[in-house]
């Protein structure tokens, strides 16, 4: 794991920016430090060696104190920098992330635990705070102090500043073989925190499964084996990051007393003046300690940068859906129909195609329903008319155009697409239904009616503004008929529906149904189902468990 890594850099620019700033801050801080050990020099040789009275020595006095408030200033300026930058890079990394994942792999996210891109976007980038707050300003310094401090002291004694050089690799020495170690354990630790939060996320899904089968307190204890793994990983890192500091603290201890021992006895013998030792004496720390902080705080940044490299992974997975260089006007589906022509989807490791063979015509204003058997491929068809997969074989056309030349965003901006799972973002309820905040009250509350859900919002404390969340509650058919008629409210010409009825209450199904049934007449639906009463309602209803299909084939 590298101190800083490029890729970082490269992604984010305020941690360029950041890089640059704390290099000029620490120019300065190095100048404020060389002063105020000159100071301090002069000041103590004039005191004990010239009986200056207080008045005489005023000037060092003052440029002793002015060099204290500029070095705390910088500090402080280095540190807030530093957490001002990490919040700003975890904000661009999680955006591009979010970018990526949504427009190359918008079919792939399940793929991924959910916990696992929990711990590394949200909680793991949270901890490149310490890595940019003290770690990075330490590790400038580490450059640019101690190569400053070394020119002046080679200025004023050579025989100093050659000590100081040869004695210095010891610390970066000791603090690579630690860093080895601290890696080692750093990321086994962050694996044990992305399983951790993906078998907890998935535990807290499935509960209501395990408790209806008597398995919920079973998993208490495996929830509990993993916690105590990782308390042990973090312990160690906490000890190796502890043994590290007395390490590079040990090694810094004695180079700078061999300084000391040296400018003793030269001092002894009259080879060095007093002020110019005294200097020499107060800066050896200083030359010394950014690069022992560095070191030390290199396992606390090491967290971070964990983090970070799994936030690169996920960015540098390839795209399920190809995005072409010179997009191609998109059709309006209200006025062509689509053209399936030999669909085919295979997924990666299994032998069986999920889409076999798959042709057709919908006409624009058609209600078209997928009927067949579970795992016959009506999801995965689904999928492909949203342009969340590329087909494997075949092509999809506007009309005469190609989905393969047209921007997949544009193509997605003609349909509304209810999920199985439909969610509503925490918030406003008016946000959740027109996120972009397009849409006049008179137009939610007429969708909301065609959805059947005009009485749930009724019953919610402030109605359009109710704020949805813990404290606003809704059961799985109010989210569908909500999520109902947000795809309404969108005015899309093409609705893709995926099981709009499963797990649905009578009531809610019928409500459902009977929305579908008072859509207009030019919205083109495609939905599938396995609800007989809603098959009713389509004006085709395709089979998939046979292939080849055709879609203009009557059931």
């Amino acid at each position: 794991m590298r101190p800083v890594d490029p890729r970082l850099l490269r992604e984010a620019p305020p941690a360029r920016r950041f890089l640059a700033i704390a290099a000029l801050l620490g120019l300065a801080d190095a100048a404020a430090a060389i002063a105020q050990a000159a100071a301090l020099g002069l000041l103590v040789a004039h005191v004990l060696l010239g009986h200056r009275t207080l008045r005489a020595v005023t000037p060092e006095l003052e440029v002793l104190v002015a060099a204290a408030l500029v070095r705390g200033l910088l500090a402080w300026a280095l540190e807030a920098g530093g957490r001002l930058t990490a919040l700003r890079v975890a904000a661009e990394l999680r955006r591009k992330l979010l970018a990526h994942l949504l427009a190359a792999r918008p079919a792939g996210l399940h793929e991924t635990p959910a916990g696992e891109l929990a711990a590394a976007a949200v909680s793991g980038l949270d901890s490149l705070d310490p890595y940019f707050a003290r770690f990075l300003p330490q590790l400038v310094l580490s450059l640019v102090l101690p190569v400053s401090i070394l020119v002046w002291v080679a200025w004023h004694d050579l025989a100093s500043a050659l000590v100081m050089a040869l004695t210095l690799p010891l610390i970066p020495i000791f603090g690579v073989l630690v860093g080895k170690a601290t890696q080692a354990r750093t990321m086994r630790r962050f694996r044990t925190l992305s399983l951790l939060s993906a078998y907890f996320l998935d535990v807290v899904r499935g509960l209501q499964t395990l408790r209806a089968f008597g398995r919920g307190r079973a998993q208490t204890s495996t929830i509990a084996a993993v916690s105590d793994a990782y308390r042990r990983e973090t312990m160690g890192t906490l000890r190796v990051g502890f043994l590290s500091a007395l390490v590079l603290e040990l090694a810094a201890t004695l180079s700078t007393a061999v300084i000391a021992v040296e400018i003793g006895i030269r001092l002894v013998g009259g080879g060095i003046a007093l002020a110019p030792a005294l200097a020499i004496l107060v800066l050896a720390p200083e030359y010394y300690g950014p690069l022992r902080a560095a070191a030390a705080q290199f396992h606390a940044a090491a967290d971070g940068l964990a983090a970070a490299s799994r936030v690169f992974e996920l960015l540098d997975l390839p795209s399920e859906v190809a995005v072409p260089a010179t997009p191609l006007p998109m059709p309006d589906l209200a006025r062509v129909p689509l053209r399936l022509d030999g669909l085919e989807l295979s997924y990666p490791g299994r032998s069986e195609r999920a889409v076999a063979g798959v042709s057709g015509i919908v006409r624009p204003g058609e209600r078209v329903a997928l009927a067949g058997a579970s795992g016959a491929g009506k999801t995965s068809l689904l999928s492909l008319l949203l342009r969340l997969r590329d087909p494997s074989g075949g092509r999809i056309l506007a009309g005469e155009t190609d989905a393969a030349s047209v921007d997949p965003a544009a193509w997605r901006a003609q349909i509304a697409w209810l999920p199985q799972r439909p969610r509503l973002a925490a918030g406003r309820l008016r946000d959740a239904l027109d996120p972009g905040g397009a849409l006049r009250d008179e137009d939610l509350r007429d969708a909301l009616e065609r959805a059947a859900a005009g009485g749930i919002v009724t019953a919610l404390p402030g109605g359009l503004d109710a704020e949805l969340g813990e404290r606003t509650p809704l059961s799985a058919g109010e989210i569908r008929r909500l999520a109902l008629a947000r795809a309404l409210a969108s005015a899309r010409p093409l609705l893709v529906l995926d099981e709009p009825t499963t797990h649905l209450d009578a009531e809610s199904a019928a409500a459902v149904r009977g929305a579908l049934s008072a859509l207009p007449a030019q919205v083109t639906v495609v939905f599938a189902t396995h609800d007989e009463q809603l098959l009713a309602l389509a004006d085709r209803v395709i089979r998939l468990d046979a292939a080849p299909v055709a879609l203009d084939a009557v059931a």
